[in-house]
């Protein structure tokens, strides 16, 4: 059982992590609106697809990889579809399935967000922590995904550990 104390101080660890994520949502929505006319949702799925083989995901993968429902993801695809950022393409081994393709204005700011969102980790994020900061936080992000067992975005929580030199997590 814990103390009051120790619940106030749950409370607060959270509520700082919650902040802290909503600043640097802000703060990167704000730069790439600015400099791009995109949204970091937008940004989210124009990076999965410019990384991606032949600039192309299936629509359940990619929102898997996002961690959204499927409804969420068929929304701002639509919404991004109509900007001709992607485009929807039937896939032919599976008549049901459904691939989004980045579209090569979808490519042009991809490439333009890729820049603004470096710089903005960088101002918001890596240069006000020491290395050693970066390596823990690094360490403890991955140790909290990798121990959350809803987590719907597994491949993604494997890509990121091996993106940030962190020990793979555990298979399930």
């Amino acid at each position: 059982m814990t103390t009051p104390a120790a619940d106030e101080r749950e409370t607060a660890l959270w509520r700082a992590l919650t902040l802290m994520g909503r600043r640097l949502q802000g703060i990167l929505e704000q730069r790439l609106q600015a400099s791009v006319g995109i949204s970091v949702p937008d940004f989210e799925i124009l990076s999965a697809l410019a990384r991606s083989e032949d600039g192309r995901m299936r629509a359940g993968e990619l929102g898997e990889m996002l961690g959204w429902e499927k409804s969420r993801t068929s929304h701002h695809v639509s919404r991004m579809e109509a900007r001709d950022l992607v485009s929807r393409v039937t896939c032919h081994e599976d008549l049901r399935g459904t691939w989004v393709e980045i579209r090569s204005q979808g490519r042009l700011k991809a490439a333009a967000a890729q820049r603004v969102h470096a710089d903005a980790v960088r101002a918001a994020l890596t240069d006000i922590l020491e290395p050693e900061e970066t390596d823990a936080l690094a360490r403890t992000a991955m140790r909290v995904l990798d121990g959350n067992p809803l987590s719907t975005c597994r491949v993604e929580i494997d890509r990121l550990a091996v993106s940030l030199g962190v020990a793979q997590p555990t298979a399930r």
